[in-house]
């Protein structure tokens, strides 16, 4: 009997968004399993400090697997093998899908899709080098002309992973086109592990349609949770019930952009560059209600965590009960008193 509700519900990974506290409010929202976003094998092995400081996790963001890209095995099972040391991880997944020429250049991400045979070693040596669960997350294939996602998904399992992911466009197509659900289905068809099943998707029916016309094992969920970590909740009720939960309200998003600031501000130990990582974030939040456009500009010409707050203030549109809602650090209340004292000292009693 098809019972979708039983499918689990991924964040699928985005380079410079499924940061530790974007990955804990999705998990809140519903996520059964979130994938952070993808680090340098070859960083990993020189142990980068930037690289080695986004292998970090949130507290309550668990399970939670960490992806990397590379085109060396040798590299790929070294820094897999780190990464399970570390403690963190509940699974390794091996980009083969980023199709940016910075990643496919040197042979990594979707230029991993060009020859399956050799794909097939280098996912041996890192399911070799951990007990973790190792899995791969792939495009349809390198381009039109050669759609080898139903082989690779053999390939992978063949070389003892657990589960693959499939983004449903080919390399060649970036983001254009749509996600190619026929080629889903026929890697599901000819895989003998789980698949996940990715691609276009932003609202629940789209999660319905993604299930029933491929038979996947689950879906994953990427650009369509930018913004909207409610989307899993969302598709859950809907899986269970048939009903379509309302979308968010504006104040319900603007509460979620305050949310979400204040775990990055605190995560990043207080960081004052905290706000540059979630200007990408804000804007996706800040959509779909009038003046939004100017607020979405706004984000762009933020430049410190003061501002950031007073911006994400001035969105709920002067409505006192909401801004004392708003879970804020309370930045711009401490820099207006510290200026009102600095003032004062200014002047002899």
């Amino acid at each position: 009997m098809f019972q979708p509700n039983k499918r689990p519900l991924y964040l699928a990974p985005m380079a410079g968004f499924t940061d530790p506290p974007f990955r804990a409010l999705c998990h809140e929202g519903g996520a059964d399993v979130v994938v952070a976003e993808m680090v340098s094998s070859k960083a990993v092995v020189r142990r980068n400090p930037k690289t080695l400081g986004m292998l970090r996790s949130y507290p309550g963001e668990r399970p939670v697997i960490w992806q990397i890209f590379g085109c060396d095995g040798f590299e790929l099972a070294d820094a897999a093998a780190y990464i399970e040391s570390l403690g963190e991880s509940d699974g390794i997944d091996i980009n083969m899908g980023c199709p940016m020429p910075k990643i496919t250049g040197p042979g990594s991400g979707a230029a991993l899709m060009k020859d399956v045979e050799s794909t097939r070693r280098k996912l041996e040596q890192v399911v070799r080098a951990v007990k973790l669960p190792v899995s791969a997350k792939m495009r349809s294939g390198w381009d039109s002309r050669s759609i080898v996602a139903p082989d690779m998904a053999q390939a992978a399992a063949d070389a003892g992973c657990q589960h693959v992911c499939v983004h449903g466009r080919t390399s060649k197509q970036l983001y254009q086109g749509q996600s190619d659900l026929e080629v889903i289905a026929r890697v599901k068809e000819a895989s003998p592990i789980p698949v996940i099943g990715n691609g276009d998707i932003s609202t629940p029916e789209d999660a319905l349609r993604m299930l029933r016309e491929t038979g996947c094992d689950g879906v994953g969920i990427a650009r369509g949770a930018l913004g909207n970590p409610w989307i899993f909740s969302r598709i859950k009720r809907f899986f269970e019930t048939g009903e379509l939960a309302p979308e968010p309200t504006w104040m319900e998003k603007v509460a979620g952009a305050a949310r979400h600031f204040t775990r990055a501000w605190n995560f990043h130990q207080r960081d004052e560059n905290a706000y540059r990582g979630l200007k990408g974030h804000l804007v996706k939040y800040f959509t779909g209600h009038p003046g939004s456009a100017d607020l979405r500009r706004g984000v762009g010409s933020v430049t410190c965590n003061e501002e950031m707050e007073l911006l994400i203030l001035g969105a709920a549109g002067g409505n006192r009960i909401m801004e004392a809602t708003l879970e804020l650090p309370g930045l711009t209340e401490r820099a207006r008193s510290s200026a009102a004292q600095a003032a004062g000292s200014d002047h002899p009693r």
